[in-house]
């Protein structure tokens, strides 16, 4: 695969990806007792947003761009925003899961791209209960799961390069809940012209999988030709009431993101409890 993410780092989908994660890890932090994280498609980490790649697409102008250029924001944005106060840089998700961990929590990141992989471990250095693999990320799910701790999270967030990965996503989902019925699954997927995000809901309503929430952000409508118009997420087994806290917290950022208003936020059960 030719993909890397730097030409869409801290673009709108990157930040409702990591504000909803930063949600989940906060809900974590609630029990005294450790958790572990395991994130699926990793990625390098951190991106110089003054990059050749990031400087073509200029993809993070509409994202974290926006983002920084307001005032006044709700304590949850302004936690995010300080996990990335640098200007000329994005922070992907192992670099916010890494700051978020405690003494005893633990987490592993799985990258295939071997140069990604190694920028990675630059990016977070040593870290105690911390690992780097470059492997592949579906199959990190049965390696490492169900782990120790018996509590925590998994993220899955890959390129959907393949004319496969919504089909590959819902069997690993299927998979990995298989083996670890209680951990809470976060899968992030994109909102593009074509409905293939439909055929990914009906496959995880075919599973039987219990307690599952839809939550998409979009900033066009999402028939719109132009191309990514939206972010979805699967969470499984969310927190209490992280449903209602995100119908509060994603109205507010999709004004923030979306300011002609073209945009949607979704956010319903796709399977109850």
């Amino acid at each position: 695969m030719n993909y890397r993410h730097a030409f869409h780092a801290g673009n709108f989908a990157d930040v409702h990806k990591h504000v909803v994660l930063l949600e989940l890890l906060e809900h974590l932090h609630k029990k005294s007792s450790p958790f572990y994280v395991l994130d699926t498609h990793a990625g390098r980490g951190s991106y110089d947003l003054r990059s050749e790649a990031a400087l073509r697409s200029g993809e993070w102008r509409q994202g974290i761009g926006r983002l920084r250029a307001i005032e006044s924001l709700p304590s949850n944005l302004r936690a995010f925003l300080a996990l990335n106060a640098d200007a000329h840089e994005y922070h992907g998700s192992p670099y916010l899961i890494a700051a978020m961990l405690r003494e005893n929590d633990r987490a592993t990141f799985v990258e295939q791209h071997p140069e990604e992989a190694a920028a990675l471990r630059n990016t977070l250095g040593k870290r105690r209960h911390v690992s780097v693999l470059a492997e592949d990320g579906y199959a990190a799910l049965k390696a490492h799961l169900p782990p120790k701790e018996n509590r925590g999270l998994v993220l899955i967030d890959p390129p959907y390069e393949s004319a496969t990965e919504f089909a590959d996503v819902a069997r690993a989902l299927h998979t990995a809940h298989e083996r670890w019925s209680n951990g809470i699954y976060c899968a992030w997927y994109p909102l593009k012209p074509g409905g293939a995000e439909e055929r990914l809901h009906r496959m995880l309503v075919g599973t039987g999988i219990k307690k599952t929430l839809l939550c998409e952000f979009s900033i066009r409508p999402v028939d719109s030709p132009l191309g990514l118009n939206g972010s979805g997420l699967i969470i499984i087994n969310p927190p209490w009431q992280l449903d209602e806290q995100l119908r509060t917290i994603l109205p507010q950022l999709n004004s923030m993101l979306a300011p002609e208003r073209n945009g949607n936020v979704r956010i319903e059960w796709l399977t109850p409890e």
